[in-house]
């Protein structure tokens, strides 16, 4: 993979991506809201629910604007949109995710505002000078 991102702008998107996904899903999705559950104890954490809050969203967000242009937004976050559905779906096929009142394809406006909007804005908002 092409290397377009410094390790100032990955180390950054990396930790606030993480960080924001931590908080959205573990503490409004599953404790306030309760439409999901991880893993096979929903009332015990994990590693695998680490990987699949902090780690997994903050890698396809660093993979995406490493290789995000602009006069080829669309067809990135279409890409992205895709791949961040399928990951969802499969852990819901394979039984790690049940679903309590979500359903799947409920994220797929949220991928699209991440990938089409806020993810470009943070990168402008990185590289931006001081």
């Amino acid at each position: 993979m092409p290397k377009r991102l410094s390790w100032r702008e990955i180390c950054l998107i990396f930790g606030t991506i993480g960080y924001v996904a931590i908080i959205i899903d573990v503490f409004i999705m599953l404790n306030y809201l309760d439409v999901f559950d991880l893993g096979r104890d929903p009332k015990q954490e994990g590693i695998g629910d680490l990987i699949c809050y902090g780690f997994i969203p903050s890698c396809y967000a660093v993979i995406f604007l490493n290789y995000f242009k602009q006069e080829k937004k669309w067809i990135y976050v279409t890409l992205f949109t895709l791949l961040s559905f399928l990951s969802e779906w499969m852990l819901v096929q394979v039984g790690y995710m049940k679903l309590k009142g979500w359903h799947t394809w409920f994220s797929i406006p949220v991928f699209i505002i991440v990938f089409g909007f806020w993810l470009p804005w943070q990168l402008k908002l990185i590289r931006k000078p001081a």
